[in-house]
């Protein structure tokens, strides 16, 4: 009859079958996944600040409030890094 050790190159890999092996299924890049994330994130943030506002008007202008606190933290560290770096070291 037939070899059991004997195996069909076309439909076995590896001592697999070929229609049970898992194909890899192509998403999308992590890089566009990780912007939806954070562009949903945000979304939620701004439905809830405004809901606890009481109107978009006033939430954005509260948001709008948070990111202006964070420019200027941001430029302050980075005055503070440029004096570091400028003044000489003894």
């Amino acid at each position: 009859m037939s070899d059991p050790e004997f195996r069909f190159p076309e439909t076995y890999v590896s001592g697999v079958p070929v229609w049970s092996r898992r194909r890899k299924r192509s998403g999308p890049h992590p890089l566009i996944s990780t912007l939806v994330v954070l562009l949903a994130l945000f979304g939620a943030v701004m439905i809830g600040v405004s809901l606890r506002m009481g109107s978009v008007e006033r939430g954005g202008a509260v948001v709008d409030g948070w990111i202006a606190m964070a420019k200027a933290q941001w430029d302050e560290a980075a005055g503070q890094a440029k004096e570091s770096q400028a003044s000489p070291k003894r």
